[in-house]
């Protein structure tokens, strides 16, 4: 039986499009802030991913070209290059991105079987493995070119520890300098807390500049959230996504740190630490709302949200991991299953049994 008032307004190649069109704000902001190995961990990620998707599709005998067409392995690329380190080693993004892609991709079927979301998977897998790497943001040097700063990402990325020839604006010759990773490492918000007691003040207070080096890594995560909010809005405006998931997922976060931040403003963090840190608007609509890993029904996508943001809250404020967005995304993921049996709803043209 047809049913010509269903349609499909977006493909999926379009969907998959319009995603990545909101993830240009993000990566602008990272790209300011952190440097241009933004942009070079994007292209990175984007070639090794086609190289391992074409290299599988080969090995399952599947057509390359038209299962390359819909977008959703530059997609995963993508979030998962926002969401790690901007000087992060190239073998372990390759790691990363092996994981995602064959492990948890297409040993489940390929797109549409996995049940757990692909970029999460890689990252969650390098949080374990490199936790030192993984928690190591640099921030941006401003007193170089974009062509040096790239220069020099690119030294840390790929020559770990070799000496480039950059070019200062302090001086007149050219000066060579040895670069490490450690030597531009600074602490995340998220960090701080774990150390500091009193960040809340700190962060939503002091007046902050680029020029001071203690508070511009800290802001610069407020404005990284801010930019995939702007995004998230775009992808609700033009009905790519789910209001539900977002929703649920920010409401709870935000009522559980209400309850406790005024219980014990020394022990639990503020609201809008919790909104403006870490990878919280990118996982409220990038991530989280992946259609394929998550439930199926309206409730189940409210249920879905709120268990996110609930054990974001738990991890963050008990647990030595700084940030809790990939395991509170897969171990959600796990829970969707369960949720759609429990939930059921009727079918078009039919009634519940």
């Amino acid at each position: 039986m047809n049913f010509p008032c269903i349609y499909h307004t977006y493909s999926i190649r379009k969907i998959m499009f319009l995603v990545i069109i909101a993830c240009i704000p993000g990566l602008f902001t990272k790209f300011y802030f952190f440097g241009g190995g933004a942009l070079i961990q994007i292209l990175f990620s984007i070639f090794i991913t086609l190289l391992l998707e074409i290299s599988i599709l080969k090995m399952r005998l599947k057509k390359i070209k038209i299962n390359l067409r819909d977008n959703s392995s530059i997609l995963t690329s993508v979030l998962f290059a926002l969401s790690i380190p901007v000087l992060l080693p190239w073998w372990i993004i390759v790691i990363g991105l092996f994981f995602s892609i064959i492990v948890a991709k297409h040993l489940y079927g390929g797109m549409g079987q996995n049940i757990f979301n692909p970029a999460m998977v890689g990252y969650a897998v390098l949080l374990i493995s490199f936790p030192i790497h993984m928690n190591s943001w640099n921030e941006r040097d401003f007193s170089l070119s974009i062509f040096d700063d790239l220069k020099k990402s690119s030294c840390i990325i790929f020559f770990k520890n070799h000496t480039c020839t950059i070019s200062s604006t302090n001086t007149i010759s050219n000066r060579k300098l040895r670069i490490t990773p450690d030597a531009f490492t600074e602490a995340t918000p998220l960090d701080d807390f774990k150390i500091k007691s009193h960040l809340r003040d700190n962060f939503l207070s002091k007046e902050i500049t680029l020029n001071d080096k203690k508070n511009n890594i800290q802001t610069s995560w407020k404005y990284m959230n801010i930019s995939f909010f702007l995004g998230g809005v775009f992808l609700l405006f033009t009905k790519i996504i789910c209001w539900r998931i977002p929703i649920s997922f920010l409401t709870s976060l935000g009522v559980i740190s209400i309850i406790t931040y005024f219980y014990s403003q020394e022990l639990f963090m503020s609201p809008l630490v919790h909104f403006l840190s870490g990878g919280t608007m990118i996982c409220a609509f990038f991530i989280a709302t992946d259609p394929v890993t998550t439930s199926c029904t309206n409730i189940g996508k409210i249920v879905f949200g709120i268990i996110i943001g609930f054990l974001v809250w738990i991890i963050r404020n008990y647990s030595d991991y700084p940030d809790a967005i990939a395991f509170s995304v897969l171990f959600a993921n796990m829970t969707a299953p369960l949720m759609d049996y429990y939930i059921k709803t009727s079918g078009y043209g039919h009634n519940n049994i």
